[in-house]
């Protein structure tokens, strides 16, 4: 049989030998960028010694580690950072070996858990794999920038381009894991645990069944709630009419999107039967009547109303994300997402769209500058795009956390109503 690299952890010797030589490489260049306070390279080098580690806790094996060419290509980008000429040219290599170090991971998670991907599923993956590592990268050097006063991350214009560049890799990354899996036919994304470890010790059942309805949850009546959308729905068409009687083309926009999105659990209940109780209906509106009303007027005013409205729409976009992982599971032989992952899932998928997201609005920005146009959305510095990030991770984490047992009926209303459907078939 073809030994892919789901197939990899054999516990070879040599294989062994190498993998932790090339970790003593990590360890020791990490361990000088510390005491250097080179901040980057040792964000590198503890995230690379994390990832090569995982097989041998998971295994309790000494012996147990990637291929060795996975792991030099994992460390390739932190020796080429030693010799690069400056703090800039230094974060661009280390930015783009986040790319490698996701490979590497996504390649672990085949080997040791239930995972199953489809090729373009696994390079999405690795996209937002990388670009997640990227953010958190971010977000912990802006943490060192704010508490030790120092300036690593320069300025907004190089955050992005620092973003830009993982992700391009992370998306080259992925292609080169699809083109060297054809050298493989008949294998699969599939996995393949170490010969004697059973795969039921890595397979456990989340607990979201069972638990009652948001609408259940909040401290009044599912009338009221009814009452509070209409309320809340009504704002937004004041700053409509706002909008059409001052000729705001910027009010008229952002009010009738936000106004379209509140009846989209009401279009979906009425015609494909989807249970959006009155309580995820209110939290939906209330998300999208915040930023309609700091986009009316509160956003250029105040710099904490970002803060929260970012939160809770990463609240909407994790669980969209939950939804769509569930329903390919569902109606995929080829994917599956043990359910003790799916958490894991939606902070990689909610930090990556966040990074996205900051990619579009700077790319708005450039063509607002060449073209002298008012463009939908900008960023407004350094701090503004840190503190997205940031609070986009915190939304992630509370509804991976505590949100997705609220989406389990609509997911699998979802599920069974598009059984069938072509994009969904063999």
């Amino acid at each position: 049989m073809s030994r892919t690299p789901t197939r990899a952890f054999h516990g070879e010797r040599s294989n062994a030998a190498i993998s932790w030589l090339a970790l003593a490489v990590v360890l020791f260049i990490g361990a000088r960028a510390l005491l250097d306070g080179l901040v980057h390279e040792v964000l590198f080098a503890a995230t690379v010694a994390t990832v090569a580690l995982v097989p041998v806790i998971a295994l309790g094996s000494k012996q147990a580690a990637l291929p060795w060419e996975v792991t030099a290509i994992a460390i390739l980008p932190l020796l080429a950072a030693v010799f690069a000429p400056d703090l800039w040219s230094r974060q661009l290599v280390l930015y783009a070996g986040a790319a490698a170090i996701a490979l590497a991971l996504t390649l672990e998670v085949h080997a040791l858990t239930e995972v199953r991907l489809e090729r373009w599923l696994a390079v999405s993956f690795v996209t937002m794999l990388t670009a997640a590592i990227a953010a958190t990268w971010a977000m912990l050097t802006w943490a060192q920038d704010l508490v030790a006063g120092t300036g690593i991350l320069a300025n907004n214009t190089q955050l992005m381009w620092l973003l830009i560049t993982a992700t391009a890799a992370g998306l080259f990354a992925g292609v080169c894991f699809d083109l060297y899996y054809r050298r493989f036919p008949g294998e699969e994304l599939v996995s393949a645990p170490v010969e004697g470890v059973d795969e039921d010790v890595f397979a456990t059942k989340a607990d979201i069944d069972g638990r009652p309805p948001l609408e259940e949850r909040l401290p009044f009546s599912e009338r009221a709630q009814g009452g509070l959308v209409w309320a809340l729905r009504l704002g937004m068409v004041a700053i409509l009419v706002y909008g059409v009687t001052t000729l705001d083309t910027g009010a008229i926009s952002n009010a009738t999107a936000m106004l379209a999105v509140t009846f989209v659990p009401t279009v979906l209940r009425r015609r494909y039967d989807i249970p959006f109780d009155s309580g995820l209906v209110l939290w939906i509106t209330l998300v999208v009547f915040l930023h309609a009303i700091g986009s009316f007027y509160i956003y250029d005013r105040s710099f904490w109303w970002h803060n929260i409205t970012h939160p809770l729409s990463a609240t909407l976009v994790g669980g969209l994300g939950y939804i769509a992982i569930r329903t390919l599971d569902e109606h995929r032989d080829e994917i599956h997402l043990p359910s003790e992952l799916t958490p894991g899932f939606i902070v990689v998928f909610v930090l990556a769209f966040g990074v996205f997201w900051e990619i579009g609005e700077f790319g708005f920005d450039v063509v607002a500058g060449v073209t002298g146009l008012e463009m939908p959305l900008a960023q407004h510095g350094l701090d503004d795009t840190m503190t997205d990030i940031v609070f986009n991770t915190i939304g992630a984490i509370v509804v991976a956390r505590w949100g997705l047992p609220y989406l389990t009926d609509v997911t699998d209303a979802v599920t069974d109503r598009l059984e069938g459907w072509w994009i969904l078939g063999e």
